[in-house]
């Protein structure tokens, strides 16, 4: 960027924080109107227009661009008189650690067998298998012994323990992606991924039984992508919270294909040890191989912030009792690699979901001596760094978790017009699926079951933080049947946004959006708010969850 272009984007910053200030006061003085004033698609699209503006630098972790997103919500809660929940500020502010992976990094497998010994198996770096560390004191190179570990799943509640207490301290872990069963009927939960499934259990699983590292065997349909995707993004800088244990000396994935030559090094049928694994009675087994890991990362600190005002219930029956409504504000910034256009707005993902947020703020304020339930609205960040702001966020709230009736998050929020039919992501994990149900059925909608289990959309969104936290969760999605003559046109609208739009520099505001499929999704919320308010018990998860609160259904 220029000095001119710099300049330019300045001035132009300027005008548009002024332009905050004038329609928040806007705003403010409808909502001190004596009649409630109900939220509308123009206070909505004014919200995704500004957060979604070039001047914001697609809010990318670190740039002046997210810190205007912040500071605009602050404002906005500030201006509705939503009190600051960390004391006397809205901002929760923590560190993250940037790590730039060794794109030089190696690996060997090798054979730990005496006597002869055959030349090692010594696979491409992105092209066969990625690794890292998030270990800042992790040694130049690591040699471990290598134990095939199945699913690498605990889950007492399904009777299943792939570990059958082996010390597997000190070794690298090759494990499979998923979980066993995945397919209709299966024994977890059929084709929809469980949390168990997840990469992101399997790393701290392995990390938990003090291993050197693990490998994750990647396939198209277990991870639910291509290897690309493995590939790309594990070239680039991620971030990750320091305040976390870490045993592990790294991390990582191998294809399929490299999967198979370390089964045949090991002279182990691929297809019967995956069929081992597949029942319960499954044991680790050691391949005879130790793999060596060359790694030299750079790290780096960067300085984070979730937005967080709250509304505080004066009814003696809510006293003590919340709602957290949550989205996040961060994206993917700036890619200077770009021809044309190199910021990434994220108008749908995640300024759709803000706007939801703020509207419910500006909407409840108007109610502060009369709300069902306390109001927790949580502004959050780095969800494009897996979840790590709303993470920070659930580990270290300033109320106990005991107070938290329910977490009802915003992501992608429909802009493409009202369906006859809605479903709550995460609802079927606990009590908060009837809830769903019930105010559903009172908004005249037909309440649904999840749809796209196998992608696991729950376990990518902040929802999971606050489900892992011992919170109950769910994300309110829109269903498929679009109301008037073209009952395919949301699901369709949707799905060409995957495939054009979904983290590409073409998610901005469009002209043929229809947001009163989002005002519908919060008409929802409020009602599902209401229902939480009139509860006497807190909303627990189901037995067969992979989740509890803590304390209460151990």
């Amino acid at each position: 960027m220029t000095c001119l272009e710099r300049e330019l984007s300045s001035f132009k910053a300027s005008i548009i924080l002024g332009l905050i200030v004038l329609s928040m006061s806007f705003l403010a003085a409808c909502r001190s109107d004596k009649a409630v004033a109900e939220i509308t698609t123009e206070e909505l699209l004014n919200h995704i227009k500004i957060l979604s503006d070039d001047a914001y630098e697609g809010r990318g972790l670190g740039s002046r661009g997210i810190e205007m997103a912040a500071e605009y919500q602050e404002k906005f809660f500030r201006q509705f008189g939503l009190e600051p929940f960390f004391g006397d500020s809205y901002r929760q502010q923590f560190t993250l650690i940037g790590l730039q992976p060794d794109l030089k990094a190696t690996m060997e497998i090798i054979f730990r067998t005496t006597g002869q010994h055959p030349e090692p198996i010594r696979p491409a770096l992105l092209e066969d298998f990625v690794v890292k560390t998030e270990r800042q004191d992790c040694p130049r190179e690591i040699e471990a012994e290598l134990v095939y570990c199945g699913y690498l799943i605990q889950a007492p509640e399904r009777n299943w323990d792939d570990i059958k207490g082996v010390d597997l301290k000190g070794k690298v872990l090759l494990v499979e992606i998923n979980e066993p069963g995945n397919y209709p009927g299966g024994i977890f939960d059929g084709e929809d991924m469980n949390y168990y499934g997840r990469w992101v259990y399997k790393f701290e699983k392995a990390s938990e039984l003090g291993a050197a590292g693990i490998l994750i065997i990647h396939n198209d349909k277990g991870a639910t992508y291509g290897w690309s995707v493995v590939r790309n993004s594990w070239a680039k800088e991620s971030f990750f919270l320091p305040e976390k244990n870490r045993n592990l000396y790294f991390q990582g994935w191998v294809t399929s294909q490299l999967a198979e030559k370390i089964f045949q090094a090991a002279r182990i049928d691929r297809q019967k040890i995956l069929m081992e694994a597949e029942k319960p009675d499954f044991h680790p087994r050691p391949l005879g191989l130790t793999v060596k890991v060359r790694q030299r990362p750079s790290f780096r600190e960067i300085p984070a912030e979730n937005v967080v005002g709250w509304l505080k219930s004066i009814r003696p029956e809510a006293q003590d009792k919340y709602v957290i409504i949550s989205a996040h504000y961060d994206h993917l910034g700036q890619d200077p690699n770009l021809q044309g256009d190199q910021i990434y707005n994220g108008a749908v993902d995640n300024c759709s979901a803000t706007a939801c947020l703020l509207a419910l703020a500006s909407y409840y304020s108007q109610f502060k001596s009369n709300l069902p339930v306390g109001l927790i609205f949580a502004a959050v960040t780095a969800e494009e760094q897996n979840l790590l702001g709303s993470d920070h966020f659930a580990a270290n709230l300033p109320l106990p978790n005991s107070s938290i009736l329910a977490n009802i998050n915003f992501e992608m929020t429909n802009v493409w017009g009202e369906t006859k039919d809605v479903y709550a992501i995460g609802a079927k994990y606990s009590d908060l699926d009837e809830i769903c149900r019930q105010a559903a059925e009172r908004q005249g909608l037909q309440y649904t079951a999840e749809r796209g289990g196998n992608y696991g959309f729950f376990f990518r969104s902040d929802q999971l933080s606050f489900a892992r936290h011992g919170i109950p969760a769910i994300w309110l999605h829109e269903g498929v049947v679009a109301q008037g003559p073209d009952p395919d046109k949301v699901l369709r609208k949707a799905e060409e946004y995957q495939k054009f739009h979904y983290h590409q520099v073409t998610d901005e505001v469009q002209e043929d959006w229809d947001l009163n499929g989002a005002l519908q999704l919060l008409s929802w919320a409020r009602e599902i708010i209401d229902l939480l308010g009139k509860l006497e018990r807190l909303p627990q998860f189901k037995p067969e969850s992979s989740f509890q609160r803590p304390g209460v259904n151990d």
